[in-house]
């Protein structure tokens, strides 16, 4: 029996963001050196990482794809790729991250977060708290993975 459009988008109405995002997020200080930013990215197996203040605070957004066109990597014999810690410190984060990047909380629902993705060519959302403090944070991937397992 196929599936109406009409109980797709209620599914995704009635789905809160909190239980699609990823959590705990990886986050980096807007004060840290910026080779943190390719080390995290690295380490942890993620392309976003939100941006915080001193009081851990959401400020700003960095992605892998902002690594790569501020400072590209070099590729090793091995196949490997190789950033130069020393030419990444050169760059200042609170200078090249996205600025206030749209948010969600958790209690907003999965549509909303799909449709601001598509129509703002999103590749994430930051989910904070009252404080503005990162809690979890919605991807494609997230999103993906949450509907296959779903199905």
């Amino acid at each position: 029996m196929p599936v109406k459009k009409s109980d797709i988008k209620q599914f995704l109405l009635d789905t809160k963001v909190q239980e699609v995002m990823a959590s705990p997020v990886i986050t980096v200080k807007e004060t840290d050196d910026f080779a943190l930013v390719q080390e995290k990215i690295a380490l942890y197996d993620v392309r976003h990482l939100p941006v915080v203040n001193e009081t851990g605070s959401l400020v700003g957004i960095i992605t892998q794809r902002d690594l790569y066109q501020i400072h590209s990597p070099r590729r090793l014999e091995d196949g490997s790729w190789y950033y130069d810690r020393e030419a990444l410190s050169q760059f200042l984060l609170n200078k090249v991250m996205l600025r206030d990047p749209y948010t969600l909380k958790r209690s907003n629902c999965l549509y909303e977060a799909m449709d601001a993705m598509v129509r703002f060519k999103f590749g994430c959302i930051p989910v904070v708290d009252d404080h503005k403090k990162p809690c979890g944070i919605l991807t494609r991937d997230t999103i993906l993975k949450f509907l296959a397992s779903n199905s």
